[in-house]
């Protein structure tokens, strides 16, 4: 406990610019005192001294204005600055490092019971007024913005600002944003690619071309019809204006049919451009849930080992939505969409965080101009060469499993045919790229030395050599 409060102390000095010395800390500073008070009200919360703990909190809430559960479980160096209305819950976890505006809530979603409060990372920046509730976990070096509403959980190394809470990029890779304090969010890696201005806007390259191209088929099939209006009206004057203007008018009249069929032509093209892209809910829809015969076997004959999991459609909450265009039709079986690869994984019984971890290492491994980022998929090569590698860091997924998901191996996975109806061309994809690196490693090593085959083909180590 001491060793906690004395880098406690430390934190405010070296972060906090308004304060000079250890002892201003110790006198002055109520967002230290009451850490102080939670760590002596966490050591006495244990059935005998329970009742004492919950004296303490309750003190620490009226002297200071915060309001932290003696269970909730805090790491050393944490600095509250400000302090004043931060709520912390009882099962909520802080890492070391961080730094937490005042305003912070950390607390649960209803009256649920158990284990009900976020997990926050270390080195982790929470902005002034920023709540984040439920269950969910947040990354080790995250920066969430000022006001944010959090709901779903923010991967490592993420920037996240926005009700509900959006991530817009990456944080750089050195830095560590509970003890920099960068409230304004200045060094972010946009998500995808370069931007033509950040000036005041978070607003990706991406987002932008969408909405310019959508804004100018709206203007073209807008500026047509007011055209077509124009010209009903001028027809109407001259034929009242005119009785012998017939002819004319009819001519006209030609003219105005003539247009609106242009004019229906480009919005029927406009929204033909839809079909180029796929939304990944047409292929939950392609499922026959009421098929519980094909969730008992596999496509080889024998009993499923992991059966058909439902996926909700409601998406309007995940970290990425609105985030990137849709993924194109003609790249729909080579690349791997956010959505996709959460069902995924998802399948295979991993949690939203862990898919988040794993989407989002697996995108910073793309180069920041590449087509594929900007609509933010992921190409089944490079899922295919690197994902054992990431699942084995951020998710519980043993060895074998990860092999069997990024080589496309269903039989080793065990799923029943209703579960891998919804990954067919995914996984014939992944066993393709898998067979051509097999064999591009193989033929490699046929022209080596004897005693370099057996590195090569035995760990992959010197693939990139070869």
């Amino acid at each position: 406990m001491s060793d906690a409060v004395r880098e406690d102390a430390l934190a405010v000095v070296r972060r906090d610019p308004a304060c000079q010395t250890l002892l201003e800390v110790v006198l002055f500073m109520k967002g230290f005192a009451s850490l102080v008070i939670h760590r002596a009200a966490r050591r006495a919360w244990k059935p005998s001294t329970r009742f004492l703990a919950l004296l303490l909190q309750s003190q620490a809430s009226s002297a200071f204005g915060v309001d932290i559960h003696p269970a909730a479980q805090i790491g050393a160096g944490v600095m509250f600055d400000h302090a004043s209305g931060i709520v912390v819950g009882e099962t909520a976890m802080i890492g070391d490092g961080t730094t937490i505006l005042h305003g912070v809530t950390l607390g649960g979603t209803g009256k649920e019971n158990g284990d009900r409060h976020p997990k926050v990372g270390r080195d982790v920046l929470i902005g002034a007024g920023t709540k984040i509730l439920g269950n969910i976990h947040i990354g080790d070096r995250v920066k969430i913005g000022a006001g944010s509403v959090v709901l779903r959980a923010i991967p490592s190394g993420a920037t996240a600002v926005g009700a509900p809470a959006r991530i817009i990029g990456w944080t750089p890779k050195n830095e560590r944003p509970g003890s920099i304090v960068d409230t304004r969010l200045v060094a972010v890696e946009p998500l995808s690619g370069p931007v033509d201005s950040l000036v005041g806007s978070t607003i990706t390259k991406s987002t932008t071309d969408t909405s310019l191209s959508t804004a100018t088929a709206e203007m073209q099939a807008t500026s047509i019809s007011e055209e077509q209006l124009e010209s009903s009206s001028s027809d109407i004057m001259e034929s009242s204006d005119s009785a012998n203007g017939d002819e004319e008018s009819d001519e006209k009249n030609e003219d105005v049919h003539k247009k609106g069929a242009a004019s229906k032509t480009i919005v029927i093209k406009d929204s033909k451009k839809d079909d180029d892209f796929v939304d990944d809910k047409e292929e939950d829809e392609e499922v026959d849930e009421g098929d519980d015969e094909d969730d008992k076997v596999t496509d080889f004959g024998t009993p499923a080992r992991c059966f058909f999991a439902n996926m909700s459609k409601d998406d309007s909450m995940c970290p990425f939505a609105g985030t990137f265009r849709k993924c194109p039709r003609v790249h729909s079986d080579d690349w791997i969409s956010h959505t996709k690869l959460r069902t995924l994984l998802i399948q295979q019984g991993c949690s939203d965080g862990e898919c988040v971890e794993v989407f989002f290492e697996l995108l910073h491994l793309l180069p920041p101009n590449s087509l594929a980022r900007k609509y933010g998929c992921i190409p089944a090569d490079i899922f295919a060469e690197n994902f054992v590698d990431i699942a084995q860091e951020k998710t519980s997924l043993d060895l074998v499993t990860c092999q069997a998901l990024a080589s496309g191996d269903l039989k080793a996975l065990g799923w029943s045919k209703k579960a891998s109806k919804r990954f067919k061309c995914l996984f014939s994809t992944l066993g393709k790229n898998s067979t051509r690196a097999l064999s591009r490693i193989s033929s490699a090593s046929d022209s080596l030395p004897m005693s370099m085959k057996g590195s090569i083909l035995g760990n992959g180590v010197e693939r990139e050599t070869v």
